[in-house]
């Protein structure tokens, strides 16, 4: 039987530096490289950025599989300027990945790696949906950026709400019980009350069915606000030990690395892991792609209103 450690992480071409970053930044945080079979779900990379990612991986050991992202089952889901439908695609690993695999790790692509994922591979599931740790903006589904409807779905206030941007997974138990389409038919029928996009959806349909990870294993920029560990919900050594040892930094607010309005006090850490001369025109080529984005947005406003006016004077006429 295949021993490796499954690693997925999905993103779009917006994302495609980012993602380079995060997956060059957990092999080069490995012991054993070669022990990890990454999946990565394509939601329209470039053929250019796919190699640049091969590239900044500097590594042939790691087997890399790219997956087509199905994307018709989220055409209508709430997105915004940092979460694209990509953010979405975590709901398909069990469907996509095959069906010999049980378990996988999925990371988010605006996280940095800096301890060696096999000690988070070797946790143990247990009979839970998924392994996560706990969000430090919203810690209960009753906290003010937690579930909106956690009371008509009967979830107690007390009851912990997870954020999904390290997740371990239970491929078996989701595919057994259909968590996936449940998820998905969540986020359809109540579409009114969700703010944080798939990870509401996973709090709402495994509340109560997860077990907690060590808070180092996402480290969120909400760590920050605290003026010290007696303002915080951790310990001392808690406290310390994620505010200056973190496994995964992940970059979770709207503030990315990439972004000039950036104030993560870890931010150059994120370059650490990309190779300037494969990456040096990016920042180039997606301001000129949203420049095109935006020309396009004002070309399709002139051309709707000038179709109207034109409607208008015919029935007129």
């Amino acid at each position: 039987m295949d021993n490796s450690i499954v690693l997925v992480c999905a993103a779009d071409d917006n994302y495609s530096m980012p993602l380079a970053a995060t997956t060059r930044s957990v092999v080069a945080s490995m012991r054993n490289p070669q022990n990890l079979s990454l999946y990565i779900i394509d939601g329209g990379i470039s053929k250019v950025n796919k190699e640049r990612i091969i590239q900044n991986l500097k590594s042939e050991q790691v087997k890399v599989t790219w997956i087509k992202a199905r994307r018709s089952q989220f055409k209508n889901m709430q997105i915004s300027s940092t979460v694209t439908i990509a953010a979405y695609y975590r709901l398909l690993i069990p469907a996509i990945l095959p069906t010999n695999i049980e378990k996988a790790i999925y990371i988010d692509s605006d996280v940095i790696v800096r301890s060696d994922i096999e000690a988070l591979w070797q946790q143990d599931i247990k009979d839970n949906y998924l392994l996560a740790v706990q969000d430090m903006g919203a810690p209960l589904v009753s906290s003010p950026r937690g579930l909106v409807n956690y009371q008509e779905l009967g979830i107690p206030a007390d009851c912990k709400y997870l954020n999904s941007g390290v997740l371990v997974l239970n491929l078996k138990k989701w595919r057994q019980d259909n968590t996936s389409l449940e998820v998905i038919k969540y986020l359809n029928d109540y579409k009114q009350y969700v703010r944080w996009f798939d990870q509401d959806g996973l709090n709402a349909i495994l509340a109560g069915k997860w077990g907690e990870l060590d808070a180092r294993w996402n480290q969120m920029p909400y760590l920050f606000r605290f003026g010290s560990w007696q303002e915080s919900p951790f310990s001392e050594e808690e406290y310390n030990n994620l505010l200056n040892h973190p496994y995964i930094i992940h970059y979770s607010t709207r503030e990315k690395p990439w972004n000039d309005n950036c104030n993560h006090p870890q931010k150059e850490l994120f370059y650490e892991y990309l190779d300037n001369s494969i990456w040096s025109n990016w920042s180039v080529q997606q301001a000129a792609k949203k420049r095109r984005q935006k020309q396009m947005a004002v070309f399709q406003n002139i051309y709707g209103s000038f179709k109207k006016q034109v409607k208008s004077l015919i029935k007129a006429s």
